[in-house]
């Protein structure tokens, strides 16, 4: 499959420097310059990386390097040179993101060659109190456990952690020990920075030799805990990179799955579809959710879905959930996970892991692999929809998430939702690479109508988006009233203190980004699709995708399809203030818009090949479609689908269709109306439907003789069926119906065939009155008993009566909207030629 990103080798990959001028208060090693390191042949920057970290120094490491380029490797070879320097007695604390790390690291650092006699685990606290800790050199706790942070429900972290922490701490000083602090994966920590529990830290000052600072996906809040930390080594830093350098052999197979399903679940079929491909190809899998809910209804639900095909490849027990109540892999309350339950939840790279828990911080190192990501779908973009899942905090989960993956040769499945479309003038790059990323994007993205399209907006310009918003924004707002406090004498009054930039920064400073930019987060799909063609991903190279989820509809079967498409795939938050607000044809023509944009149709045969819907040129498909929104809107008219209280397909006619447009518009003054000359024009073309209507049942006749009596019409009408007078009125109605009526103009029921331009006045006056004897009455072939020859006639089996208008649907009035003053309190959305636009 050709993709775009051929016509991006060599592009420089874009990431979040840390830069010397981020920190202009810090002395800054290397003459106030960053020093640059290049990645080996294979990839890796170990070789580099322990050259250029002095142990004598004091200071504070950054390490700025990209996903796969071997930095936890490399970090922990540097703690067994201080573990074995013979010159100083160092203790080194390595503080992870999650309590479900700390065996990871334990099991490397003793892998290395040392004694696991010498480690103490953040495990043994409370829980083993025989293992003594002042006599270990290593220390491997939390970020939350050196913070002293309790997590959301308590007050202060337990007794037990403060003893230890207190003690070790007091220890060190009185033995004159230095204290390297090394915290790997920093960005998943940065939310446990509160300024409560940053002094805690303070009790190491006196011993802190070294931080050692580690991430390949820094943010701007990581550059504020950089100086709280740095702080603590006399200000001093100093900032080591490493090329962002495309080792492909390295590198996993990309593929895109554009998904426009507005939720996703176990039966959805472009996910079962993808997991069948994959098992079909024998490959060892593992399934990471956006969501908590999907992960365990896949492992439930045994029997339907994605959990059948799991369960037809694998054994119960090989198939393992990951989840954790929160989403940053934390407990509400509290932090110190069970060790039984971390062991039931945590990945296994020998089983087939399902869950949420592992975006970050594992390595996965199957063979003949692939690694499925379902991000979350187009109802997550929402304001009101739910904030848990995993990738909310944005466009740094993403990448993390991809960098799990890492043996030579395995793919990456992401589920995803169409991007929404962009503003392709604020690429950065033009000639062929515009051309072909326009090409490409054009083709897989959302059809659906935004305010605001994606930009591209560089990563290094994120501070000064969220000052920009703090000063001009948010301090704007209440200047006046700061200023007020602040010239105040307070004294012996509460504190009243706005945060400051940089506190502000590190508290919301991702949120908002993530929250406020399409490209940061507020879309991830434009963001992942931009990056899969223009290179960005380190350890994956973008292979392939497929576009417009397929929606097959079988013969007999399309109402019971179209229903579980409204319940599962439309009928989300978004669509049901369509539902609830849209004039009938609004809402038609948003879930027809919804289906010809974003799903490929087909017709699946008793064979199962398959027959492609074409927008306008599937009659049968057409009417159907038009039947279901009709029996959803007016339930009344579910009778028709119903055959025993079972769901069939009632063919909806020409005479459905006439019926219902003729009783909404007799019930429309014109004069209402009258300066909406379209409008005007379609209901008077059907206020003279209905005229001629009742002319047709004002010229039936009635028969009585030889002991029959009944009620007929002639087979062909009277010459003066249309007077003179009426040949304006006649005229005008048949042009609009033709021309104009969005159903009758699409061919999508049959009616202007009949109607030749060749054809005379009275020949047309003869079509309408075949047609309209079709869909007005009921009527048999018949012959009149008097009459040499016996005349043709239609006898009257009934006059079809036009339904309560307030039980029909509305096809006559415009595709409009109809919002209720509580609706336009949200901000959220607006009204662009009589279309809901997300803003």
């Amino acid at each position: 499959m050709n993709t775009p990103n051929n016509h991006f080798q060599d592009f420089p990959i874009e990431f979040k420097e840390i830069n010397p001028s981020d920190f202009p208060n810090y002395t800054i090693a290397n003459n106030g310059q960053k020093i640059i390191i290049t990645p080996n042949d294979k990839g890796y920057i170990s070789k580099q990386l322990l050259e250029c970290v002095d142990r004598s120094e004091k200071n504070t490491v950054v390490i700025n390097a990209g996903v796969g380029q071997g930095k936890t490797t490399a970090i922990i070879r540097i703690l067994n040179e201080f573990y074995n320097d013979t010159n100083e007695d160092y203790v080194i604390i390595v503080a992870s993101p999650f309590v479900s790390l700390v065996e990871q690291y334990f099991k490397e650092i003793v892998n290395i060659g040392i004694a696991q006699d010498d480690i103490y685990r953040y495990e043994y606290i409370g829980e083993q109190p025989s293992i003594t800790y002042l006599d270990k050199k290593v220390h491997i706790i939390t970020v939350n456990g050196i913070l002293g942070n309790p997590g959301e429900n308590a007050f202060i972290n337990s007794e037990v952690k403060r003893t230890y922490l207190n003690r070790l701490s007091n220890y060190c000083k009185a033995q004159n020990k230095k204290v390297v602090l090394i915290m790997d994966e920093i960005h998943d920590a940065i939310h446990n920075f509160k300024q409560e529990y940053i002094f805690n830290l303070w009790k190491w000052k006196s011993v802190l030799h070294k931080n050692i600072i580690l991430s390949a996906t820094y943010n701007e809040a990581s550059k504020v805990v950089i100086e709280y930390l740095a702080e603590l080594t006399d200000n001093k830093i100093k900032i080591i990179e490493s090329e962002r350098k495309v080792i492909p052999e390295n590198q996993s197979d990309l593929f895109l799955h554009f998904n426009p399903a507005n939720y996703y679940n176990t039966v959805n079929e472009n996910i079962v579809s993808v997991v069948s491909d994959i098992i079909s190809r024998d490959k060892e899998i593992d399934i990471l959710c956006y969501s908590r809910k999907l992960a365990e209804s896949i492992v439930n639900d045994k029997d339907i879905g994605v959990g059948e095909v799991l369960y037809s490849k694998y054994e119960a027990e090989d198939i393992k959930l990951c989840t954790t109540k929160l989403i940053q892999n934390n407990r509400i309350g509290r932090l110190e996970v069970e060790e039984e339950e971390e062991n039931t939840n945590r990945f296994d790279n020998t089983k087939c892991n399902v869950g949420t828990n592992f975006k970050t911080g594992i390595s996965i190192t199957k063979r003949n692999h692939a690694f499925i990501i379902i991000l979350p779908p187009e109802s997550s973009k929402l304001p009101f929809s739910s904030a848990s899942n995993i990738f909310m905090d944005g466009i740094n989960s993403v990448i993390q998430s991809l960098a799990r993956q890492r043996k030579k040769g395995g793919e990456i499945h992401l589920i995803l939702p169409p991007p929404e479309k962009f503003n392709y003038d604020s690429l950065p790059f033009d000639g062929i690479k515009k051309e072909k990323f326009i090409q490409f994007y054009d083709l897989i993205c959302s059809q659906k109508k935004v305010k605001t399209k994606v930009e591209y907006i560089p990563y290094n310009t994120q501070r000064e988006l969220v000052r920009d918003f703090y000063e001009n924004t948010l301090i704007d707002n209440i200047n006046l009233q700061i200023q007020e406090v602040n010239s105040l004498d307070r004294e012996n009054r509460l504190s009243l203190k706005m945060p400051d930039f940089k506190s502000y920064l590190l508290l919301k400073g991702e949120k908002y980004l993530a929250s406020t930019y399409k490209f940061f987060g507020r879309d991830l799909s434009s963001f992942i699709t931009y990056s899969a063609i223009t290179n960005q991903f380190l350890n994956c190279n973008f292979k392939g995708y497929t576009g417009k989820y397929p929606l097959g509809f079988r013969s007999g079967e399309f109402q019971i399809t179209l229903d579980f498409f409204f319940e599962n795939h439309y009928l989300n938050e978004d669509k049901y203030l369509v539902y609830n607000y849209g004039s009938d044809m609004y809402r038609y023509l948003e879930l027809k818009n919804d289906l010809f944009n974003n799903y490929r149709l087909f017709i699946l045969k008793p064979d199962n090949t398959r027959i492609i819907i074409k927008e306008d040129k599937c009659r049968d498909f057409e009417i159907q479609l038009l039947g279901f929104m009709h029996r959803k809107l007016h339930p009344s008219f579910n009778s028709h689908f119903l055959n025993n209280e079972d769901l069939i397909d009632y063919k909806y006619t020409r005479s459905n269709y006439f019926l219902s447009c003729v009783a909404k518009a007799e019930n429309i003054d014109l004069e209402t109306i009258s300066e909406d000359e379209e409008l005007t024009r379609r209901i008077k073309a059907f206020k003279n439907l209905g005229y001629f209507r009742r002319k047709l049942i004002d010229s039936i006749q009635s028969f009585t003789g030889d002991s029959r009596q009944f009620d007929y019409i002639l087979n062909k009408p009277n010459e003066d069926f249309i007077t003179e007078q009426e040949q304006a009125r006649f005229n005008e109605m048949i042009d609009y119906l033709i021309n104009r009526d969005y159903f009758i103009s699409r061919n999508i029921f049959e009616f202007k065939q009949r109607f030749k331009t060749t054809f005379t006045f009275s020949q047309k006056v003869k079509s309408v009155y075949t047609k309209m004897m079709e869909d007005f009455l009921e009527v048999e072939d018949d012959r009149l008993p008097t009459g040499r020859p016996r005349p043709r006639i239609k006898r009257i089996i009934q006059i079809i009566p036009l339904p309560n208008p307030s039980n029909t649907i509305d096809l006559v009035s415009h595709a409009d909207y109809n919002f209720s003053d509580a609706f336009w309190e949200s901000n959220t959305y607006d009204v662009i030629d009589g279309r809901l636009i997300k803003r």
